[in-house]
């Protein structure tokens, strides 16, 4: 399978996905000046993009490389009925609800322009591959699912958006390592919340680093 610059770049970006958001994370804990209203806000989009992330996998299986079931047929059921990539976009929504809870107005953009940078040439990569291993099949779901990245509101009531996946079990058990990262993130933003005489003061922990 030939790949374009832009594609190889995919599948590397692919293989660093669990690292590529650690200097945004650096960032939050570094700037963030945590506020009730800034956690709650950001805890509520994070949540739901987790939701969304689990409901995905729960339709994927653990076989998310290839987009298929154990039995190799194409997902096209549940949020896939709505877009071609609801487990991204369910990272999306719960990057930026992670990034909301720091209070600092310049992380949540960065985070969304990082995102598509990233994925952009990810999703490039797996379509590729995906036309290499399903062709028409894979041609013909692009056609009635256009959507890449945002739900289609004109499919919302299509017929296989509500059939129950085959089971949760798995779901649960690949998040496990997505929901410890989260759980971890939150209790250091509740820190620093706490540090900050709980969003009184609004002193990042980089200011009280650089402090003379």
């Amino acid at each position: 399978m030939k790949l374009s610059r832009i594609e190889k770049a995919g599948e590397i970006l692919f293989r660093l996905r669990d690292y590529t958001p650690i200097p945004i994370i650096i960032l939050a804990v570094l700037f963030a000046t945590p506020t009730w209203l800034s956690l709650s806000v950001g805890a509520l989009v994070a949540i739901a993009g987790e939701l969304l992330r689990t409901y995905g996998v729960a339709y994927i299986g653990t076989i998310s490389r290839t987009r298929s079931y154990s039995n190799g047929q194409l997902v096209q059921d549940g949020p896939f009925a709505l877009l071609r990539n609801p487990l991204y976009f369910g990272n999306l929504v719960l990057s930026v609800g992670l990034s909301l809870m720091c209070n600092v107005g310049w992380l949540p953009p960065l985070v969304i322009a990082v995102f598509y940078a990233q994925y952009i040439p990810v999703v490039a990569w797996e379509e590729k591959k995906l036309t290499n291993i399903f062709g028409d099949s894979y041609q013909k779901y692009c056609e009635t699912v256009p959507n890449r990245w945002f739900p289609s509101l004109g499919r919302i009531k299509a017929t296989s958006l509500y059939t129950a996946p085959q089971t949760w079990a798995p779901a649960f058990k690949s998040e496990k390592r997505t929901l410890t990262s989260v759980i971890t993130y939150f209790v250091i933003m509740a820190v620093l919340f706490w540090v900050s005489d709980f969003g009184q003061s609004e002193v990042s922990l980089i200011s009280r680093i650089l402090a003379p």
